[in-house]
This record gives C-alpha cells, sequence and structure tokens, in this order.
C-alpha cells in the first residue's frame, strides 16, 4: 500500500481522490454516496479532501457502496492496468464542460498524430 515514506497526510489525500474519482465515475454525488454509506455528506467531504481520516467500518461501507474491494480501494501504487487507468481518465475527465472537452479531444488527437 503506498511507499513507506508516504507520510499520513499524503495517504489521507490520495485515499480522498480516490474515493471521489470512483463516486464521480460512478455518476454518484456525495450526498447520495454518504446516504447510502450512511456517513454525513460533510464527513465524506472531508474524507475525499483528505482533511479527515475514515476507520474501517465506513472504509468498509464506502468500498461496498462503490463496488470495489477493499484492497482495491487502498491500493495506492501507480495503476499498472489499463483499463484502471481508463476509467480513472474518465472519471477526472467527467467533470469537464463539454467545450473543454472537445479541447482536450482535440489535443489527444494532435498528440496521437505526432507518436
Amino acid at each position: 500500500m503506498g511507499t513507506n515514506t508516504q507520510t499520513e497526510a499524503e495517504a489521507l489525500k490520495i485515499l480522498g481522490d480516490r474515493i471521489r474519482a470512483l463516486r464521480s465515475e460512478q455518476g454518484l454525488t456525495q450526498v447520495q454516496l454518504a446516504d447510502r454509506a450512511g456517513i454525513s455528506p460533510r464527513y465524506l467531504s472531508e474524507v475525499e479532501s483528505g482533511k479527515r481520516n475514515v476507520s474501517y467500518t465506513w472504509l468498509n461501507a464506502l468500498a461496498k457502496h462503490l463496488a470495489v474491494p477493499l484492497p482495491e480501494l487502498l491500493d495506492f501504487e501507480e495503476p499498472q492496468d489499463k483499463a484502471f487507468a481508463l476509467r480513472q481518465l474518465h472519471a477526472a475527465l467527467n467533470d469537464f464542460p463539454p467545450k473543454q472537452l472537445m479541447f482536450i479531444q482535440r489535443a489527444l488527437r494532435m498528440f496521437r498524430a505526432r507518436a
């Protein structure tokens, strides 16, 4: 689970980013996921921003409602799996407005043409 040099603050930030990405990937709002997992939206917001530690009980509930095994939720290693990387990219792009998505799409086409 990550490197030994990772601080607690860094680990909490990475975990929060993973939870946010998985939630966004599934089209869930913080309120929806918090409600399903039985936690407050404010608590989930603080977890996603890396400002709050989370217990095993809540991690397990979040993993269940994000439909991922708990070990995958806690795997902080760089993704080696192409499908996982694509899911993460899709989740990140999901928040962009259409105009910016079109710009990114054009940039990807130019990048691919030069490769």
